[in-house]
């Protein structure tokens, strides 16, 4: 089985190459650490759907949430980084919720077939396999993903405000452009920034986290 299909849809839209525009808000207001976390679970069950769709509709997850951290610095430049620690917990969630799922469609699969002396314990035994070596193999495919969507997300780059909009770019030597728009608002120490132009929804972050 696949599991590689979370990789693009955690990471998409998350690099803030983005002109966020909102109130008037100054460059004091904006700068410092700011945490929040985006729920991609729709976008994990869609990607799901397409190399093992009979785990997806199975799957009791409600949510999958991606943890965000983002710094504007006094000197121009920002990062975005990911909490890897709350990330491999997501992760680990769902690997166990998938396991579920497989074992619950497994079932389903042995009604249907009209076998009725053997459980899935014994179906997994003739793969010289039980639930917990299962998972340990459903782990090790998925091993290095958590990382790797981490090091998608993570990206360093400059910004500029202007007026009531606030520019950034993807590096830290490039000045930023005038491409994209993502609303914003500013009220106190909560930042909602508004990802819907990616399908993610608006987000709420908290200053210091």
């Amino acid at each position: 089985m696949k599991h590689r299909w979370m990789a693009l849809p955690l990471a998409l839209g998350l690099t803030l190459t983005l002109a966020a525009c909102g109130g008037n808000d100054s460059k004091e207001d904006l700068v410092g650490t700011w945490s929040g976390q985006v729920d991609v679970m729709d976008q994990v069950v869609e990607g799901m759907r397409v190399t093992a769709p009979e785990i997806a509709d199975e799957l009791e997850l409600e949510n999958f949430y991606i943890p965000l951290e983002i710094e504007f610095r006094d000197d121009n430049t920002y990062i975005m980084t990911v909490d890897q620690e709350k990330l491999d917990e997501s992760m680990d969630a769902l690997i166990q919720k998938s396991v579920d799922a497989t074992m619950v469609y497994m079932e389903q699969m042995l009604k249907e077939q009209g076998i009725t002396d053997m459980t899935v314990d014994e179906v997994l035994a003739q793969s010289g396999m039980d639930r917990e070596s299962f998972t340990d193999l459903m782990e090790q495919s998925m091993s290095n993903l958590s990382s790797s969507v981490a090091q998608q997300i993570q990206t360093e780059g400059q910004y500029r405000l202007e007026g009531n909009q606030v520019y950034t770019s993807d590096d830290k030597d490039t000045e930023p452009g005038s491409d994209g728009a993502t609303p914003y608002t500013l009220d106190g120490d909560k930042l909602n920034m508004d990802f819907s132009n990616v399908s993610l929804g608006e987000v709420t972050f908290t200053r210091g986290g």
